[in-house]
């Protein structure tokens, strides 16, 4: 009985009213509640390979990238589920042609949270990783 509690996985349910969650926490740029949903060792991956690694990571590479791409919002299409993950198909709705349109999520949980993102964009679309690395090249210059 206790190990059933520990392994206790989301519902289904519960697994899209999260992703629910963490799009509208994101698209209000209130990073309390993307913490609250967020695991503290969570990954967001690019297609490019670009990584942010830790939940402290993640949000500050969010925020600025919001901050300084005009904040764009987050428009699902469609949540579907995959597995014991749930896939996002959807757009960044923005006034910046680099980082207007298509978005692709695959969402994996670690427990009761978010663990990983791996975001799909066409290439010559910003993902916040690859402006995080972006960012990071320019500081060491």
């Amino acid at each position: 009985m206790v190990f059933g509690f520990l392994n206790k996985r989301l519902s289904r349910k519960s697994r899209a009213k999260m992703v629910g969650q963490l799009v509208d926490a994101l698209n209000r740029f209130d990073y309390e509640a993307v913490e609250r949903l967020i695991s503290p060792d969570m990954k967001v991956v690019d297609a490019g390979g670009y990584r942010l690694e830790g939940a402290a990571a993640v949000i500050d590479a969010d925020r600025t990238f919001r901050e300084q791409a005009d904040r764009p919002q987050i428009i699902v299409d469609t949540l579907d589920h995959w597995g014991k993950g749930m896939l996002l198909r959807g757009h960044l709705e923005s006034p910046m042609a680099e980082i207007d349109g298509p978005l692709m999520w695959r969402i994996e949980f670690t427990g009761n949270r978010i663990g990983l993102i791996e975001t799909t964009r066409p290439l010559d679309r910003m993902t916040a990783p690859m402006f995080a690395s972006r960012r990071s090249a320019q500081a060491a210059r």
